[in-house]
C-alpha cells in the first residue's frame, strides 16, 4: 500500500530530525484552522496561586548517614503533592520525545516506546508505588516552616527551616527511624512568573492532532474525556484515504490518553494516563518571552544505549488563557521532496 511507503518516510524523519516551523503557509487552504497554531503574543494566565506554591522545593540527596540510601530526591508540588525518586531510578536522560509521535498523528503527552511505568495504591491516604519503588507519589502536610509530613508516613525537617542552598535535613523513614543526610535544595525558578502559572496540576480538556502530507491534508483527530471516558473524533479526507491512512493513524490509543499533567519549578512533568500507567520526564523554558518550552522524555528503562543525544529533545509553544493552557506542537520535514507535518493541540485547565 501507498500508506507503507508514506510511513517509511515519516519514520525516516525521527533520523533526520524534525524542525519546528515558524513561517506562514496555506494552513486555511488545508483546512487547518487557526486555533491549530498559537497566538504570536505570549501572555501568562490567571490561576490562583496553589495551595503550597511557596513550598515547592527540590531535595537532592548530597551525602547520607550509615544506613542504606532510601532516596535520590524528594520533590514537594505547589499542589501538595511529593515524588519521591529512588538511587535506582538513575538519571533521567535527555531523550527525543515527540519527534516519533508527530509522525503517528499524537502529542507530546502519548507513552513512550519504553516500557511505561506501572502504579500501585498502597494505603489509604492514597500514596502510590510506582514501578515497584522507584519513585513513591502521595501528598504532604506542611508542619511548619521547614518540616514536612508526608502521607507514606515519613517525615522530613529541614534544619533550621533553611531552603536554599545545602542544607542538613533530619528524615524520619516509615519504621521510625531518623536518619541525618545533607541535601541541596532548588528552588532557583520559583520567582519567575511564566514558571509560577506553568507549575502546576492541570487537567487535559482535550487533544486535537491535524496530519498533513504535501499539499494534502491527511485528516483530524481529537480525544477528550467524558464521564471517566476517553471519546474521540476522527475526519479521514478523501485523499488520506486513497493514500491508505485509516482513522487509527490520527489519534492515539485510547489508553494513551494523558488525563492530568504536573508540572514542578524544579523541572520535572509527571503525566497520569487513563490507563494508570505514569511517565516522568524533565522540562525547561527556553524562551519565556514566547512561550517556548522544551521537554525530554521519560526514562526508557530498557533502553540499553548509553549514548542519549544532549541535543535531542521537542520544542513546543505554550499559551495561557486566564485558567487554561494550550501546548501547540507543531513538526515538519522534507524527504523525498515530499513535507510531512503534524500539528497538535493539548488544552488544559488549571485543577487537579
Amino acid at each position: 500500500m501507498i500508506k507503507k511507503t508514506l510511513f517509511s518516510f515519516l519514520i525516516a524523519l525521527v533520523a533526520f530530525g524534525f524542525t519546528a516551523c515558524d513561517s506562514d503557509d496555506n494552513n486555511g487552504q488545508l483546512g487547518v484552522p487557526d486555533s491549530a497554531k498559537p497566538s504570536k503574543e505570549f501572555k501568562v494566565g490567571n490561576c490562583d496561586k496553589e495551595k503550597n506554591a511557596d513550598d515547592a522545593i527540590k531535595l537532592n540527596v548530597k551525602s547520607w548517614g550509615n544506613t542504606n540510601q532510601e532516596f535520590a530526591s524528594i520533590e514537594l508540588f505547589a499542589d501538595g503533592h511529593f515524588l519521591i525518586t529512588s538511587p535506582k531510578a538513575g538519571k533521567l536522560p535527555k531523550s527525543k520525545m515527540s519527534v516519533t509521535r508527530a509522525a503517528d498523528g499524537s502529542t507530546m503527552f502519548k507513552k513512550s516506546g519504553g516500557q511505561p511505568l506501572k502504579t500501585r495504591a498502597v494505603d489509604a491516604s492514597g500514596t502510590i508505588v510506582i514501578d515497584g519503588g522507584l519513585y513513591i507519589y502521595g501528598t504532604y502536610t506542611r508542619v511548619k516552616e521547614g518540616v514536612y509530613q508526608l502521607s507514606n508516613n515519613t517525615k522530613i525537617e529541614i534544619k533550621d527551616g533553611k531552603v536554599t542552598g545545602t542544607a542538613t535535613v533530619t528524615y524520619t523513614n516509615s519504621l521510625g527511624m531518623s536518619i541525618t543526610i545533607t541535601v541541596t535544595i532548588d528552588t532557583s525558578t520559583k520567582q519567575d512568573d511564566a514558571v509560577r502559572n506553568l507549575c502546576r496540576s492541570w487537567r487535559m480538556d482535550s487533544s486535537e492532532n491535524w496530519l498533513l502530507a504535501g499539499d494534502v491534508k491527511i485528516g483530524y483527530g481529537k480525544q477528550w474525556l467524558e464521564k471517566g471516558r476517553v471519546m474521540q473524533q476522527t475526519t479521514l479526507t478523501t485523499e488520506g484515504k486513497g493514500l491508505g491512512f485509516d482513522k487509527d493513524d490520527l489519534i492515539d490509543d485510547k489508553d494513551d490518553y494523558c488525563y492530568r499533567v504536573i508540572f514542578s519549578p524544579c523541572g520535572t512533568f509527571v503525566c497520569f494516563y487513563i490507563d494508570g500507567d505514569v511517565e516522568i520526564g524533565t522540562w525547561e523554558w527556553t524562551d519565556t518571552n514566547n512561550g517556548a518550552l522544551r521537554c525530554w522524555e521519560a526514562f526508557d528503562r530498557d533502553d540499553d544505549d548509553d549514548d542519549d543525544d544532549d541535543d535531542d529533545f521537542a520544542d513546543v509553544t505554550v499559551r495561557f488563557d486566564g485558567k487554561q493552557m494550550r501546548i501547540y506542537g507543531d513538526f515538519m520535514d522534507t524527504e523525498h521532496n515530499v513535507l510531512f507535518r503534524t500539528l497538535s493541540v493539548a488544552t488544559f485547565s488549571a485543577k487537579y
